[in-house]
Parts: structure tokens; C-alpha cells; sequence
């Protein structure tokens, strides 16, 4: 929320906002962890699967926490309203009706909130509980507790949801009654104050009566609190800057997080992860590793690698192909081998956390002043094409007091059996074997010739997921991938396309673009089901096109301009959808080339507006070339991608639109 608020609530909610920095932290610590079992050899199946279910029972605990502290935020704006409000009455700025409406109202919105929040906590237990239960099965069968002990448990553990259902009912009951009196409440008082006539309101109250019964939705309840907030809370000064809003429901802008990782300067230290995990990797690795064999880790990796490094390489030809290879190989090593060699009492690496490689790039050489100097040392290994992977690693710093992400490289060159390394270094020292002898040098001094060619892990990540797509798709080429990152909203989501309860949208549901042999670009929303070591993905169930596209749209983009309205991009829908429960959504792309999804809330004839769902696009590279590679026409393609082409008064344009069109919707 962009609103102020008094220091005492403002300093409360910082409070809130450090624990949930914290949450979210551990969180992605055991997903690595988490990841790092799935990827290792140790025990049976069975008993990674039980350390698996014990983290991600961990990882459910956070969130509940992490939910409880994001609705106690909420709660302190409620806080402010009520406060601002009663400041009013007593400064005789609003009149005795108007004060005993508004309060009613922000005390019922916050009744109403609170009891959702129930709602959401009982639906989030019964999800630990249900995993629990999994627990206290393999538990039983493993023989871990007693037969008669596990019985007893999973029985409370039963009653204990059964429980939860009723009390979650009656919950949903009392919210429903809320929602309906609130609504009542607000049409009589529309009536009273002469907003809606009598003939307006009886109308209006058949059509409230047809609802009854109904709870509200997260969109109803962000549209009382847009109200609200809008009346009751002040907004700070703006700079004359676009201020990028916090789009994403559940608090984390996760598309916007991402991005900013992403563009971290690889050569320095950093506080978050510029590696991207993405599961098609877990789910492809744990798949090879199911047929590599065990009786070394370094056969175990070298297996792994191969097969990783054809996917990789898919697609690409020459140097491209054969650096991909390498990639997966180094790649594999560094975040499985050397993490596995701890567990083998022959071969230990002194790793005790995955390098994690972001980067392999052939250069023309290096530079080190110092060994040119060295009398009698023959440097000529430097002097032919170099291969520098660029790790990251995460390492405690003394300076900082805290762990940070690191930089370290590995210099390689290459001969007829293949890559051998010559060269290791962190950001302040770096060790080369040249000519038999070990010598270390400042990385300053280590410079690096012409760039060849690389590729990075951003690309290859890329690469898995759009093999994996098109491979169960069989649609075409898949050009363009966007994953949908707003945690709420895919919970909405859910629930709108009539899909079952214990099915997760989070991590798994993606916005495509693909093209056929002819040139011809279609798009789609797709799930990636997770299967035994397979990977599949499919079109979304309860989500259906129209026979709608190409219409003219205003949609908002996640920023503000000056004054507080939200930005509208002027674009294009590219194909149109409906949910089961009569929601419309569309695909659009903006001015970078990158998908966009959208909720249509308004529609005027041919023009419609829509609210942006926050999503990650993971890369445009392939769309570019596709529309190359297909020969499309300028006029089919300023058509199908006017984003990309447009210029900078229509910037403007759509610019000025956004300010009439936002005082047209209030």
C-alpha cells in the first residue's frame, strides 16, 4: 500500500516487514535444501522423499506466519482509517451521517478481513495437517514409531480436519452474512443521500438478494479497500518519477525481484541469488540420475551432465552447441558433485554448499602482466582461446557480519579429450598451473581478451523450459515463455476455473507464445504437472479461449504516475479467454517484447481495460528470430507485435490517454 502512515503504526509495520524478510529467507534456504536432496544419492528413495515432506512441512509453517504478518499490515491501514476518520469528525470536516456510515464500513470491511483471514489460516493448517498425515504413514511403514502409536496419531489428525471443515463453514457463513448486510447497508445509504433513486435501490436490492449466500472475492475485497483507503488514508509526495507499485497480491512483486537479480553484475558480490532455480532443471536431473550409475559420484555427474547438455543444446550449432554442453557439465558438477563428494570418505572436494554457474564464455585469450614478466615461464597456454565459467557461491563475510553471494572463476582450455582447467580464482586472488608451476596472482591483473561466445544459465534455464513445452505441447516453436508469479491471485485463479483444491497453480502455470511451420503465432496458458522424474505440461482446464482478439486495450503495468493513478500501457489483446466462472482474461505484450496476462475489468465497445497479473517473462530472444526465421510481412508484423514498433509519441500518447481515462473510470 502506498499510503502513510503515523509513526507509531509505521513503526509496527516495519517490524512485520523484518520478519517477513526473515520468512522469506528461510524459506528459500530449505528450498535449496530441498532441491539438494532431490539431486543427491544419499539413502533410499523412500528416505528423501520422508526429508523431503519433513522441509516442505517447514516451508508450509513460514508461510502461515509470513500470511499472518502480511494480514497484521493490512490490519494497521484499517487502523489508520479508523483514527483519520475519527480526526475528522472532530475537526467537524464531515458531517455526523457521513461519519456513521464510513465507520461502519471500516469496521465491518475489518470484521469481514479478519474472518477470511480464519478462513485462509483453517485452509492453510488442513494443508499441513494432510502433509503431516503423509508424515505419520511413512512414519508407520518405515517402522520409525510404533504401529499402535501411528494409529493413534493419524486418527487426532483426522478428527483434527474433519474439525477444521466445520469451524472453516461456519466461518464461510458468517462472512457470506457480513458481505450481504454490508452491501444492504450502502444502498440504502446511496438512497439517502441521493446518490440512486427508490425505483434504483428496490432494483438493486433484487439483484443483492441474488447473491445472498455468496462470500466476497479477493477482488471485491481489494475494491472496498481501494475505496477506502482512498478516502480515509493520505498518499506520500510523488516524485515526478514512475514509481513502480508493488503489483503482486500476496506482497512480493516476485516478477519485478526476479528481474532485478537477473541483472546483477556477475563479477561482484551480491545479497540475493543471480542464479534462477527453475524445477524443469530438479525435474530433468532427478530423471538422468534414476538410470546414471552409482558406483562413483564422478561417473554419477559425468551421466548427468551428457544428457543435461543435449537438452541444452538443442537448437543451437558450432561453439553455441558445444559451450551448452560444457555448461551442463560444470553446471551438474558444481551444484551436485561437490555436495555429493561430502558424503564419500575417499573423495572429499571441501565444498560444503553447490557453486552454481551462471556463465561460460570463450575469449581470445588472457592477459596476466605478471606471468608475461616471469623470466623462463612459457605462457602460451594463455594465449589461445580461454573458457571462463563464472560461478557464485554463498560464503560468510567478516566485513558485513553476514552471508553474501560471491564470485568465483575457473579458467579452462580445451584439446582433442576435451576441457582441462588450468586456472581457479575468487574476487581477490587467482591460482594458475602454467607450465608445470602453481602461481597466484591478484584477479585484477587477470585480464580477459575479446569475447567469442558464451552462454549463460539464464538462457539455458530458458532453453529446458521451452524444450520441455514444446515437447508436450506439439504445437510448434515456443518463442516466448511468461511464468504467473502472483501467489494470490493464482489462488483465485484456481478457484475460477473450477479446479480441485489440492491442486497449486504457484510455480507451475505459465503464459506461452509458439509458432508454426507457416508463421503463424498462437498463445496459451498452460500447467507443468510434475510427475515421477517426467515433466509434462498441458493447456489449463477451465480456462477456455473466445472467439475474441486484436482488440484495442488499456492495462495497467504496475506503476503510478504523478497523482497517484495507476499507468495504463496502450496495446493490443492477442487472444482472449474465459474461466469457468465468467472471469475474461487476455494475453497482451508490452513495448519490451514480453507477455503480458490480464483480468478485463471494463469494456466500452471495441476499447477495454484490464488489471495486469504480475508475471515473469523469462526471455524474447527466441521471438525475435522466430519472426525472422518465418518471413512474416511488415504489415502482419507491426500487426501482431505493435508493442515493439511503437514510437515515442505514441508513448506519449498512450501517456496522456492514461490521465483521461483514469478520470473517466472514477
Amino acid at each position: 500500500m502506498e499510503y502513510n502512515l503515523s509513526q507509531k503504526n509505521d513503526n509496527q509495520k516495519k517490524q512485520y516487514e523484518s520478519i517477513i524478510e526473515q520468512n522469506n529467507k528461510k524459506y528459500f534456504k530449505l528450498a535449496e535444501e530441498i532441491k539438494n536432496i532431490r539431486a543427491g544419492k544419499e539413502g533410499t528413495a523412500q528416505d528423501r522423499q520422508f526429508a523431503i515432506l519433513e522441509l516442505q512441512i517447514q516451508q508450509e509453517e513460514i508461510e502461515r506466519d509470513t500470511v499472518t504478518k502480511e494480514q497484521a499490515i493490512a490490519d494497521l491501514y484499517v487502523r489508520e482509517m479508523e483514527e483519520n476518520l475519527t480526526q475528522r469528525r472532530i475537526n467537524k470536516e464531515i458531517s455526523a451521517q457521513e461519519f456513521s456510515n464510513e465507520i461502519h464500513n471500516i469496521r465491518e470491511y475489518r470484521s469481514m478481513i479478519s474472518i477470511n483471514s480464519n478462513i485462509e489460516d483453517y485452509d492453510i493448517e488442513s494443508t499441513i495437517l494432510q502433509m503431516k498425515l503423509r508424515l505419520e504413514h511413512m512414519k508407520k511403514s518405515m517402522g520409525k514409531v510404533p504401529k499402535e502409536q501411528a494409529d493413534k496419531n493419524i486418527a487426532e489428525m483426522e478428527q483434527t480436519l474433519s474439525d477444521n471443515e466445520e469451524y472453516r463453514q461456519d466461518e464461510v457463513n458468517e462472512l457470506a452474512k457480513q458481505n450481504f448486510e454490508y452491501k444492504r447497508r450502502n444502498l440504502y445509504y446511496q438512497r439517502n443521500s441521493g446518490e440512486i433513486s427508490t425505483d434504483e435501490l428496490k432494483q438493486k436490492l433484487e439483484e443483492l438478494e441474488q447473491t445472498k449466500g455468496k462470500i466476497p472475492t479477493k477482488k471485491e475485497f481489494e475494491e472496498m479497500l481501494n475505496d477506502l483507503s482512498e478516502k480515509h488514508l493520505e498518499q506520500p509526495q510523488q516524485s515526478q518519477e514512475y514509481e513502480r507499485e508493488v503489483s503482486n497480491r500476496d506482497g512480493i512483486n516476485y516478477s519485478h525481484y526476479w528481474e532485478q537479480n537477473k541483472n546483477q553484475d556477475i563479477n561482484e558480490w551480491h545479497d540475493n541469488c543471480v542464479y534462477h532455480h527453475i524445477q524443469d532443471f530438479d525435474n530433468k536431473t532427478f530423471e538422468y540420475g534414476l538410470h546414471a550409475p552409482s558406483d562413483t559420484t564422478a561417473h554419477y555427474v559425468e551421466y548427468v551432465g551428457e544428457r543435461l547438455g543435449e537438452e541444452y543444446a538443442r537448437g543451437a550449432k558450432g561453439e553455441k552447441a558445444e559451450l551448452a554442453r560444457q555448461f551442463a557439465m560444470l553446471e551438474v558438477q558444481g551444484r551436485m558433485g561437490d555436495f555429493l563428494d561430502l558424503y564419500n570418505s575417499e573423495e572429499t572436494s571441501g565444498y560444503d554448499n553447490p557453486k552454481l554457474l551462471l556463465q561460460l564464455e570463450k575469449v581470445s585469450g588472457l592477459n596476466i602482466e605478471e606471468l608475461e614478466d616471469t623470466i623462463g615461464l612459457d605462457t602460451s597456454a594463455l594465449h589461445q582461446d580461454i573458457y571462463v565459467a563464472t560461478y557464485e557461491i554463498e560464503e560468510w563475510d567478516e566485513t558485513l557480519q553476514r552471508n553474501i553471494m560471491k564470485p568465483i572463476k575457473e579458467y579452462y582450455t580445451r584439446n582433442e579429450d576435451g576441457f582441462d582447467i588450468i586456472g581457479t580464482g575468487t574476487e581477490y586472488e587467482t591460482t594458475f598451473v602454467i607450465d608445470g608451476m602453481s602461481i597466484d596472482v591478484d584477479t585484477e591483473q587477470v585480464l580477459q581478451g575479446d569475447s567469442l561466445e558464451k552462454v549463460t544459465q539464464r538462457e539455458m534455464g530458458d532453453r529446458l523450459i521451452k524444450n520441455g513445452i514444446e515437447d508436450s505441447l506439439k504445437s510448434g516453436k515456443v518463442t516466448e515463455v511468461a511464468q504467473l508469479t502472483d501467489m494470490s491471485f493464482l489462488k483465485d485463479f484456481r478457484e475460477q476455473c473450477g479446479i480441485p483444491e489440492t491442486w497449486d497453480l504457484n510455480g507451475r502455470t505459465f503464459i506461452v507464445s509458439t509458432m508454426n511451420e507457416k508463421g503463424e503465432e498462437d498463445f496459451d496458458i498452460i500447467i507443468r504437472n510434475d510427475g515421477a522424474g517426467d515433466t509434462e505440461y498441458e493447456h489449463l482446464m477451465g480456462i477456455n479461449a473466445t472467439d475474441k482478439s486484436g482488440r484495442e486495450m488499456y492495462t495497467t503495468n504496475g506503476r503510478r504516475i504523478p497523482g497517484g493513478a495507476e499507468e495504463l500501457d496502450k496495446t493490443q489483446t492477442l487472444k482472449e479467454f474465459m474461466t469457468k466462472s465468467g472471469h475474461r482474461y487476455t494475453i497482451t505484450r508490452n513495448a519490451e517484447g514480453k507477455l503480458g496476462f490480464n483480468e478485463i475489468f471494463r469494456e466500452n465497445e471495441n476499447i477495454i481495460q484490464g488489471q495486469h497479473i504480475d508475471a515473469y517473462t523469462y526471455s524474447t530472444d527466441d521471438l525475435v528470430s522466430a519472426y525472422e526465421n518465418a518471413g512474416i510481412n511488415q504489415e502482419d508484423l507491426n500487426k501482431a507485435y505493435e508493442a515493439l514498433n511503437r514510437t515515442k509519441a505514441e508513448r506519449e500518447q498512450t501517456q496522456n490517454q492514461t490521465k483521461t481515462n483514469n478520470l473517466e473510470g472514477r
